[in-house]
């Protein structure tokens, strides 16, 4: 096989990027697609029919999380016989720049985040029964978006079984990282995979596992010495860690090092806990390291340990204060991560964790909301930072209740005006005729850098009461969503945003200062960003010009809206707004089928408004969307 081959009619080869076991990894492009893929080869000699089924179990298992997204997508295996030799090939999304073991070392926070995505997928395979066996940094990878993604499982172990559902043996493993009990040669369990993901957590950080190496005795190879040792640490389960040099990661990583396995965090926790670090401010203990703690190698402060009870002291760090001696199991059993009873733990707490994964209508509570009259949720309106609930009050009247993430702190000053747990529910800003907002304030120290708020106003017909019935909708809205807030972190989505969403991508880069220019006057370097960058706004000191780009969620807009045209291919629709002063454009990016199986798109939403007008304004708003459509096209 040579490069611009074509591969089964589709794949055109363009490189080698790897070595698998049985021949080299290909990168191809699917020109039917058009995207660009990995191709792995497998190879069963003969008749073995045994073989070929535990061949297939890698695949097999990866098709069970293809829309997990933080586990590489398997996309097809097509199957090639020669000399009764049978190579599967599969066909694999392709992840840029191979495994993190070719990478330079990250910050602690950045590889609590990558270490909180992979736990999420751990937490999958763990749910299916599965061990992945073999997590380094060599079967890890990070798409063009920075997300980490799970690969080869070829080392994975069903649960229950004897042996592995590939065709490499009883079981697998890597002695830099694995676990004591899979060195040892025991049958693999879920936490054997959260052991493997701290030792390469700490090798993202120092550059090398925390096993250190061994000097060989005169006369002995070198090699084969150092081999031996390493084997010997993994089934004893030393590890030798600088605490300076992973910071903040450091107590995380100690829980999920304990040698025996009953006493490590499961995936789903270890996820929490290390969500809890990655989301730390920069000024805080759990910010990026300084240059010097960031060093390949560092052993200023090393600690030697077989980890044993001794480290349930630093547990205490971590999980809730006044545990039994198990804080691991009671933080499990209570589904709190690390709140046990309602009591804040002693670190900061993640309730709304990474808002891209975060779950907003699990805090909606219809059967509360009910009581003004028919509610329903609807998960398919406005950017992804809200969750609205629409309550109809009779056949002519509704009443909006927006449940949304607010970038920021809670206003100096505020006092809650109600209190539900550990959770201060607070006024916004004063209530207006014809709508309410509130704020729910954790009473804890949080990692958290955004706020849950409820929006409720009128919606269609009119609603009697004013902002009196509003407020009272709004204070029940929020006391539903507070006593989630205090059974623990906000939920997650299941399932996921798709990753072709635009749940994932950054709002603000979208529009450039070049293309800002557009707009007179804007103050480009001081942008007003959204939540996880799903929406940026400018203003200008010129006719009072503000510039908005975010993303939105809607029944795709048509001429019947306003001035329909093509940019980069996308339906696009300008909507002059003579009563607010401003033009809108809407760049419909992917329709999908929503709620109740009706078309809703994602789009990316443009608007400029001012003193200026209506012809010059959605000329401006015009040019930002036609911006904005090329930098989509080219995502």
């Amino acid at each position: 096989m040579r490069s611009g081959d074509e591969f089964a009619d589709r794949y055109v080869l363009k490189e080698v990027i790897g070595t698998g076991r049985s021949g080299d990894v290909w990168l191809a492009h699917d020109k039917v697609v058009g995207q660009d893929v990995a191709l792995k080869p497998e190879q069963v000699e003969g008749e073995d029919e045994t073989a070929v089924r535990r061949l297939l179990g890698e695949p097999r298992t990866m098709a069970k999380f293809r829309d997990h997204p933080h586990v590489v997508t398997l996309f097809d295996v097509v199957t090639m016989t020669q000399d009764d030799a049978r190579t599967y090939w599969f066909i694999m999304e392709y992840v840029p720049g191979g495994g993190l073991d070719k990478h330079p070392p990250v910050s602690p926070a950045r590889a609590a985040r990558i270490g909180a995505e992979l736990a999420d997928a751990l937490a999958a395979l763990h749910e299916a029964g599965i061990v992945h066996c073999d997590v380094k940094p060599a079967n890890i990878g990070l798409t063009r978006r920075g997300e980490a993604k799970l690969l080869d499982f070829g080392a994975a172990y069903r649960v229950g079984g004897s042996e592995t559902i590939t065709a490499n043996g009883p079981f697998s493993f890597t002695p830099d990282f694995a676990a004591p009990e899979l060195a040892r040669g025991n049958v693999p369990r879920p936490a054997s995979d959260v052991f493997c993901l701290a030792t390469t957590l700490y090798a993202l950080v120092t550059g090398s596992p925390p096993r250190g190496g061994g000097s060989a005795e005169p006369g002995q190879n070198p090699g084969e010495d150092t081999e031996r040792l390493t084997y010997w640490k993994a089934e004893q389960g030393v590890v030798e860690m600088d605490a300076d040099a992973v910071g903040p990661l450091y107590p995380v990583l100690t829980a999920m090092l304990q040698r025996d396995p009953r006493q490590r965090p499961d995936a789903a926790e270890a996820g929490r806990l290390l969500a809890g670090v990655a989301g730390a401010p920069p000024d805080s203990p759990s910010g990026p390291p300084t240059e010097k703690t960031r060093k390949n190698g560092l052993r200023r402060r090393p600690v030697l340990a077989a980890l044993g009870a001794g480290a349930a002291l630093v547990l205490g760090l971590i999980l809730a204060p006044g545990d039994d001696g198990d804080a691991t199991r009671s933080g499990r059993e209570s589904g709190r991560g690390g709140i046990a009873d309602g009591t804040p733990s002693a670190a900061p707490q993640a309730l709304i964790g990474d808002p891209h994964t975060a779950d907003l209508c699990a805090l909606a509570d219809t059967d509360t909301l009910g009581r003004f009259g028919k509610a329903e949720v609807d998960v398919d309106y406005g950017n992804f930072d809200r969750c609205d609930v629409l309550v109809h009050t009779d056949d002519k009247s509704r009443i909006d209740v927006s449940i949304h993430l607010r970038p920021g702190s809670p206003p100096e000053g505020s006092k809650p005006t109600t209190t539900v747990g550990r959770i201060g529910v607070t006024e916004e800003e004063p209530p207006e005729d014809d709508e309410c907002r509130l704020l729910l304030v954790p009473s804890g120290s949080t990692v958290d850098k955004a706020l849950v708020g409820v929006r409720v106003n009128e919606g269609e017909g009119t609603v009697v009461g004013g902002s009196a019935t509003m407020c009272t909708v709004a204070d029940a809205a929020a006391r539903s969503a507070a006593e989630v807030l205090n059974r623990g972190p906000v939920p997650r989505r299941d399932p996921a945003y798709p990753q072709a969403s635009l749940a994932w991508a950054n709002a603000c880069e979208l529009l450039d200062n070049k293309a800002l220019s557009a707009v007179p006057g804007l103050k480009t370097d001081v942008p007003r960003v959204g939540v996880a960058n799903w929406s940026c706004e400018w203003s200008s000191d010129v006719d009072d010009l503000e510039a908005e780009v975010g993303f939105y969620r809607d029944q795709p807009k048509s001429a019947e809206d306003g001035e329909s045209r093509k940019l980069s291919g996308y339906n696009t629709v300008v909507i002059p707004e003579s009563e607010d002063g401003a033009c809108t454009a809407f760049v419909e990016y992917r329709p999908y089928s929503g709620q109740n199986a009706e078309t809703s798109a994602e789009m990316v939403r443009l608007r400029v408004g001012g003193q200026r007008p209506m012809d010059q304004l959605c000329d401006m708003t015009t040019r930002l969307a036609t911006t904005a459509a090329a930098k989509l096209r080219a995502r």
